[in-house]
């Protein structure tokens, strides 16, 4: 076995002292041929004390040999003190199993908290067997290049999304030096035009809407609620008499579970808000015919939502908690009836009708549309605007009114 070179050593004849002058700038020996074996060899120290010797077909095959080994040494020194069970290969789905579980599920509501654990299953399908200390940038790119290929930009910009959380968690833990997820640019969304209906389209539809959902409806196309904060609303959160509702919760889907209450999904929109006349008389008939209901069938689910016995609003013939989906057919079949085009309209189609409606109209600016439906960030509210109406002709005459000692009003087109 060859002996471990001490590199060559250069002499001073005056002092009598040497040098060694082909030693690793880290201290260990460089690579040498062994004629023995027709190979190079790259000695290092271990952090035990011995010495490796990885060969190589080439001098650099022999250093990138020992260079690996020293990273998989500081690899697993560095890991050894890991807790929560993780050890130096805990993998992708290993990092996305305990994210999930610890840290996304008292984040979000619930239906976002199921969407999350869809979206999960793909990343485990393309990324999961990867050690998160190793998932590289490329890796990333390729695994949402796969997902656009899929056909759903999308999809696949959600998962990019979900992927950065999860890694910058991975980063946090000690599991990765880098969240190369965050370095891949998320997908561009392709312009689409949205449904929305006018003012007028809106009382046509209210008309038609069978009574049962017409409040619902209302909610959504008046007042521009979320269909999740309508049906989550109780009878105690509602003063007819003053015109006022106090905006706590929501209802929404989850699979497997059903209907299940919980926060508003930000925290702008809850609180005290006025009601529309139309919707104060939408919600007194809703009144009476749950009434009817309830006389019929002599008994009443009983709800619990935060340790308090509530009266929702919005219920079956038989008490129990009214789908969405029950209100989009309904918003659909009396669009059909009242000869508008049924196709893209649902429930938040509503609330995009009010943002359009109210910022095209010229009388509100984006932060006050924002007030009213409860954006959190003005920049939510401008993607829900479908079209500005006559708002651009308004401020250039507010804009040469200022400008322009020329300008004269035009009389409108009548």
């Amino acid at each position: 076995m060859p002996k471990t070179p001490r590199g060559k050593r250069i002499v001073d004849a005056s002092t009598g002292t040497f040098q060694v002058v082909n030693k690793a700038p880290n201290g260990e020996a460089v690579p040498y041929f062994d004629k023995s074996r027709g190979v190079w060899v790259a000695p290092w120290r271990k952090p035990d004390g011995k010495v490796g010797r990885p060969t190589g077909k080439t001098r650099v095959l022999a250093a990138a040999s020992r260079d690996r080994h020293m990273a998989r040494a500081a690899d697993e020194e560095r890991f050894a003190a890991l807790d929560e069970g993780f050890e130096a290969d805990s993998t992708v789905a290993d990092v996305t199993a305990w994210w999930l579980q610890n840290v996304a599920r008292h984040r979000v509501r619930a239906t976002t908290f199921a969407t999350y654990r869809k979206q999960a299953r793909l990343i485990e399908a393309g990324l999961g067997d990867t050690p998160a200390r190793q998932l590289q940038h490329a890796q990333v790119a390729a695994f949402i290049s796969d997902l656009l290929d899929e056909g759903s930009a999308s999809r696949a910009r959600s998962v990019r999304t979900l992927l950065v959380q999860i890694m910058d968690q991975a980063v946090g833990l000690g599991l990765a030096a880098e969240n190369f997820a965050r370095q891949v640019r998320a997908p561009k969304l392709p312009e689409v035009q949205r449904r929305t209906v006018t003012p007028a389209e809106t009382q046509q539809l209210l008309a038609e809407v069978d009574d049962r959902f017409t409040a619902a409806v209302g909610l959504c196309y008046v007042q521009g609620w979320r269909i999740s904060e309508a049906l989550g609303l109780a009878w105690g959160d509602i003063d007819l008499d003053s015109g006022t509702v106090r905006l706590r919760r929501g209802s929404t889907y989850t699979d497997g579970v059903g209907m299940v209450l919980g926060p508003t999904k930000t925290q702008r929109t809850a609180g005290m808000q006025s009601l529309s006349p139309t919707v104060i008389r939408l919600l007194s008939i809703r009144r009476q015919i749950q009434d009817d209901d309830r006389a019929k069938v002599g008994g009443w689910p009983d709800v619990e939502y935060d340790g308090e016995h509530l009266d929702l609003v919005f219920t079956t013939a038989a008490g129990s908690p009214m789908l969405r989906q029950h209100v989009d057919r309904a918003i659909r079949a009396a669009a059909t009836r009242a000869g508008i085009d049924p196709t893209g309209l649902g429930t938040h189609a509503g609330r995009r009708s009010v943002v359009t409606n109210l910022f095209a109209s010229g009388a509100m600016d984006l932060g006050d549309v924002a007030l009213f439906v409860g954006h959190s960030d003005t920049s939510t509210t401008r993607g829900y605007v479908q079209h500005e109406g006559d708002r651009p002709r308004q401020i250039s005459e507010r804009a040469f009114e200022l400008l322009d000692s020329d300008w004269t009003a035009q009389p409108d087109d009548a």
